[in-house]
């Protein structure tokens, strides 16, 4: 038997193996004395797989979930036991919560330190069990490719999330066999949503003969729509019937914002007044891989918890269907297989609507809006608004481009004033939990994914300040990117608050 068949490789080597098979081309990360075992192995096979060093683990963790976002494959970023791993949960959370399968990677200190007043101990496997779909601590050398496998199928299957493994440095410099390791990827876990589900066909036809029956129908696509890719599917359909198309601040750019049914964003930040309008006037709702939360639906307002409007959703989640309201149709399936067997079914009925009427009376609201928008797009005013600041941009935007937004002061007025352009152009921002200082390192992921577009970062001075290390990452990588500061010297979000609710007495958000 050739030497190279019974070659014994490490713990490291054998992540590192597992990771190329899956097609892995960055792994974003810190590094730490845990780590060194799993460097040395990058190092060997960096022809074939990058390590991209972030000057944070928060941002390392940012950057593979926008990363992951762009590429529709999952993303890996690794860091260090004890503070290293503290650091990343900001990320690690946000990803989670918003359905993106980011697998962390976290080296522990020694086995034979467990309990012993360790520095850098800490039980990885418990720190991240609340903010993940699977978090896991491998003890073992030869489990590392199954456990890497599990690991890539529930990060990408049913609602995507993030995973985290935790490997200690006795793991991480074991031997194993590499022809006994048994190197081999699922195909499908090398994107997602992996192994789709399809709605139940009953469900799907109640849903066909009533979007025939309804007068004044409206779909919101929320962020779900994004992962599945249900893009076209929602605009043949809309096409086919006449309906109208809202979207959540995640769901926005689903559909380019110039399309006649595009009618914009629902919600209490940065909304549109004629997306309302159409929600308040419907009277059948669609929404689509939405979770109706607090923020899309203004505190459960919008639609009012008592109206009389249909209201239909679908959703890879089972748990979110009839959540937070009372549904007259659900569908569990992924959005995508949902939308094909619905589009089908519209035709094999015969179904086509002109509800000219119905769009006719939103688009002229929306034409409204627009216009009395001008003298604000157009201000002169100093220091400038930020309404200028997104027009100059939608001037110059390119097609394709990357919008990326921080949460924060800026994000009303980029959600409803950025106009994307084209069917490649996509808009990210951290919305489960809203947490600043993702936009500049999002921008390192961003342009690794998408080379072909350009990418824009916004953010506000809050997120600048918790994020500005990052910049000498984008000069180390020579990372073409345009940046641009909302600068007014405070966290402006929870300053306008206190101006509300607190009668501007202001307390600790001004910088200078």
């Amino acid at each position: 038997m050739p030497d190279s068949e019974n070659k014994m490789i490490s713990g490291a080597e054998a992540i590192v193996q597992i990771l190329i098979a899956y097609e892995v081309k960055f792994v974003f990360g810190v590094p730490g004395d845990t780590s060194l075992p799993l460097y040395d192995a990058l190092y060997k096979n960096s022809s074939k797989i990058k390590h991209i060093l972030a000057r944070d683990e928060r941002s390392a963790v940012f950057m593979a979930d926008a990363y992951s976002r762009l590429t529709h494959k999952p993303a890996v970023c690794e860091c260090p036991s004890g503070a290293g791993a503290l650091y990343s949960i900001p990320g690690v959370a946000e990803a989670n919560a918003s359905s993106i399968p980011v697998i962390l990677l976290t080296s522990g200190v020694a086995l034979a330190g467990e309990n012993k007043g360790t520095i850098t101990e800490l039980d990885h496997h418990k720190l991240f069990e609340p903010v993940t779909k699977w978090s896991s601590f491998l003890k073992y050398t030869n489990k590392i490719p199954d456990t890497l496998r599990r690991a890539f199928r529930i990060a990408t299957t049913g609602r995507p999330g993030a995973v985290h493994l935790s490997f200690p440095v006795e793991v991480m410099n074991g031997r194993i066999n590499k022809k006994e390791m048994n190197i081999y990827s699922e195909i499908d876990c090398m994107t997602y949503p992996a192994y789709r589900t399809r709605g139940d066909a009953h469900r799907i036809k109640q849903l066909a003969n009533l979007i025939k029956e309804a007068k004044q129908p409206v779909i919101i696509a929320g962020g779900g729509s994004v992962h599945s890719r249900a893009g076209e599917l929602i605009i043949k359909i809309a096409e086919r019937m006449s309906i109208p198309v809202a979207t959540t601040i995640s769901g926005q750019g689903i559909m380019p914002d110039d399309h006649v049914l595009a009618i914009g964003v629902v919600g209490d930040n940065g909304f549109h007044p004629h997306a309302h309008a159409a929600i308040d006037g419907a009277d059948t709702l669609i929404y689509l891989g939405c979770k109706m939360g607090s923020v899309s639906t203004i505190k459960w307002t919008k639609p009012s918890t008592d109206s009389n409007q249909k209201i239909i959703q679908v959703d890879i989640d089972p748990v979110m269907l009839s959540n937070n309201y009372k549904n007259e149709v659900c569908i569990a399936g992924d959005i995508f297989l949902v939308l094909k067997d619905l589009y089908t079914e519209l035709k094999n009925m015969g179904c086509r609507s002109d509800k000219t009427s119905w769009s006719q009376h939103i688009n002229q609201i929306r034409k409204t809006f627009w216009q009395d928008s001008k003298v604000q797009l157009h201000s002169n005013a100093i220091p400038i608004k930020p309404q200028r600041v997104i027009n100059a941009v939608n001037k110059f935007l390119l097609e394709p481009s990357v919008v990326i937004s921080d949460a924060g002061t800026p994000t009303p007025y980029i959600t409803r004033f950025l106009r994307l352009k084209g069917n490649k152009s996509r808009f990210i921002i951290p919305r489960a939990f809203g947490g600043l200082g993702y936009a500049i390192p999002a921008v390192v992921g961003a342009f690794l994914a998408r080379p072909d577009a350009k990418i824009i970062g916004m953010f506000g001075d809050g997120s600048l300040g918790m994020s500005a290390g990052e910049l000498e990452t984008l000069v180390r990588l020579n990372i073409q990117t345009i940046l641009i500061h909302f600068n007014n010297g405070s966290f402006g979000w929870i300053k306008a608050l206190q101006s509300i609710h607190s009668e501007e007495r202001f307390m600790s958000v001004d910088f200078t």
